[in-house]
């Protein structure tokens, strides 16, 4: 409503109006206070004008003994000529601005000693009006024998303020009756205006949303009538063009959204001009709520591209490889994936604008790149570790053939040697083993029912001599409905004693262990192992189920480890369905909880091999 065209239409008439009104009636009201601030100095300087008749008389007057009585006289006579009337009064006063004699005795008493008034009495020439409020004028007269005296003339403005008043109420009248044309003739002319406009505008409305069947019809043979031709043509020539374009993009998007790829292109300015599916998916909301830029695209993506002639350049050197359109950089990481990144510029506009945008080619290559990280960390890890213990087999191996004539307590050294070393391997190896078929779902179940308070006791029982080498203190506590649960007891053994073995290998000599069993709602065991050992740094918790990964820093260094133990652990209790975690603090010792379900989801080679279960 505010902003049609019919308000604006009123609206103006009806500010030109008021104006036109609010300037006249300042005029004219400006204009009478001026006649009668004019008239009144004018008046009273022929008056009192040394040539003047009142003048002279005033001063002969002043000659008598009586001269105040006898200068009242001459005011009284001159009556109309000064225009004394209830709003304009005469005085005579002394120096002091007493009153002697006056035309209005009431008001004499309260006279204020204006400007004018004021010049009079100090002898100076007064010509001065007085304020909004009143007109005053003062004309010192000399007296003989005595001091001299002061005329002084006062009118209230009263007479003006009334004419003033009713000049203000025909020209508020007036207003309202412009006020009231303005709004019949803004009505006629705003409607004889908007009306084409409105059938315009909502001939380009159905335009706008795709409609082009309907024609704009206008009848006006002025300038709206040939913008309502011109649109028309428009129109046909624009439905033609969107229709080629629509059936180009229609190929371009069948081509795009087919791509596994993400695609995305950018204007000029380095806002998204296309994108498919699969852009859709890697930016997300950014992209989807028109926030993707091409800054943020080339932070996301952590490209080496800056401004330059003909598009984007690289700012370093070697930063991605050259191809005949643009770049290629490979191994891009960005929120948790890796990806190769291909750029090309994109013309948008002639040659001698230059205006250029880019696409980008976007393939993720996330799992190519963890296959080969963790093949050459797989290959790294288990060449170092299968080469420690060659190298000591090898050296203890020739010390023993170099020396045939060698002490037999030092060759039985060696040879120990040369067994504990290939014990190690043999266990990374059979770890290895083990790992590998966890990962092929090739692991031999043997599924049996057991008492896990009965188990524990018989894994302490087995490290009890371990135990006691390191003199720890180990406590067992237990709830007495537990119930028996239906698990691989040789996996979960294994799992068991790795950890358990752990916290006696990081606990110092005279450590306390607790073991605590206990189980929720009779649907999971958990089992809780406890230490006050050297404990594990925050950082490195998150990585100890990694394969071959070892906290040598905060531990002793001769504790020894694959570092495949607790990775098998977590591989062994979660084929179970159950959940493993590790909670520790440097110095302050290690939590592990491991939970099992009471009926494990795992079924033994006969169930397996049984199409009734």
């Amino acid at each position: 409503m505010l902003r049609s065209l019919y308000f604006k239409i009123v609206l103006i008439l009806l500010i030109f109006i008021v104006a036109v009104m609010a300037a006249v009636g300042a005029i004219l009201l400006s204009g009478v206070t001026s006649f009668f601030m004019d008239d009144f100095a004018a008046q009273m300087t022929d008056c009192f004008s040394a040539e003047s008749f009142l003048y002279r008389d005033l001063c002969d007057a002043a000659k008598g003994p009586n001269y105040a009585y006898d200068m009242k006289n001459v005011l009284s006579s001159y009556r109309n000529i000064l225009g004394i009337d209830e709003y304009r009064n005469y005085y005579v006063l002394n120096l002091d601005g007493e009153m002697l004699y006056g035309s209005d005795t009431e008001l004499g008493e309260s006279l204020q000693l204006t400007p004018n008034l004021l010049s009079a009495i100090s002898g100076s020439e007064t010509n001065l009006r007085g304020g909004m409020d009143y007109a005053d004028w003062a004309v010192r007269i000399p007296v003989e024998d005595s001091e001299d005296c002061v005329v002084y003339i006062k009118d209230s403005l009263d007479e003006m303020r009334q004419l003033n008043s009713v000049l203000f109420s025909i020209i508020l009248q007036a207003l309202l009756i412009g006020v009231l044309i303005a709004v019949l003739l803004s009505f006629f002319l705003a409607k004889s205006i908007s009306s084409p406009l409105q059938s315009l505008t909502y001939d380009t409305q159905l335009v706008a949303s795709g409609e082009f069947s309907h024609d704009i019809e206008v009848d006006s043979a002025d300038e709206i009538g040939v913008l309502a031709e011109n649109f028309n043509y428009m129109k046909e020539r624009l439905r033609s063009t969107l229709d080629e374009v629509n059936g180009e993009r229609q190929k371009l998007d069948t081509v795009l959204s087919g791509m596994r790829d993400a695609v995305v292109a950018f204007m000029a300015d380095g806002t998204v001009l296309h994108s498919n599916r699969s852009a859709e998916e890697l930016f997300g909301d950014e992209l989807r709520e028109n926030r993707l830029t091409l800054e943020s695209c080339l932070e996301k993506l952590d490209l080496p591209l800056g401004p330059g002639e003909g598009g984007l350049s690289l700012t370093i050197p070697d930063g991605g490889e050259i191809t005949r359109d643009g770049y290629i950089f490979h191994d891009r990481i960005a929120e948790g994936h890796v990806y190769d990144v291909g750029y090309a510029p994109l013309r948008l506009s002639p040659e001698e604008k230059q205006e250029l945008g880019c696409v980008f080619i976007i393939h993720d290559v996330t799992g190519r790149y963890e296959l080969d990280k963790s093949r050459r960390e797989f290959v790294a890890n288990v060449s170092h570790e299968l080469n420690t213990p060659l190298t000591a087999i090898k050296g203890a191996t020739e010390t023993v053939r170099a020396d045939p004539g060698m002490d037999p307590d030092m060759r039985d050294y060696f040879l120990d040697m040369v067994l504990s070393e290939s014990d190690r391997m043999h266990r990374i190896v059979s770890d290895l083993l083990t790992l590998s078929r966890l990962d092929n779902n090739r692991t031999k179940w043997d599924i049996e029912t057991f008492d896990m308070r009965a188990f524990v006791r018989h894994i302490c029982e087995i490290m009890r001599p371990e135990i006691e080498a390191h003199r720890h203190r180990v406590t067992f506590g237990s709830d007495r409905s537990l119930p028996p649960i239906t698990a691989d007891r040789q996996r979960i053994e294994q799992v068991v004693i790795n950890i358990l073995s752990n916290s006696i290998k990081y606990t110092p000599d005279g450590g306390q262990i607790d073991i605590v069993l206990t189980h929720r709602e009779k649907k999971t065991v958990v089992l809780v192992i406890r230490d006050n050992g050297v404990g594990i740094p925050e950082e490195d918790v998150e990585h100890l189920f990694e394969r071959f990964y070892r906290v040598e820093k905060s531990r002793t260094q001769d504790a020894g480890g694959t570092g495949l133990g607790l990775a098998i652990a977590r591989e062994l209790v979660e084929a179970h369905g159950g959940t493993i975690t590790i909670k520790s603090k440097l110095g302050e010792g290690t939590t592990v909880r491991i939970e099992l379900p009471v009926e494990c989801r795992l079924k033994t080679d006969k169930d397996r091999n049984d199409p009734l279960k």
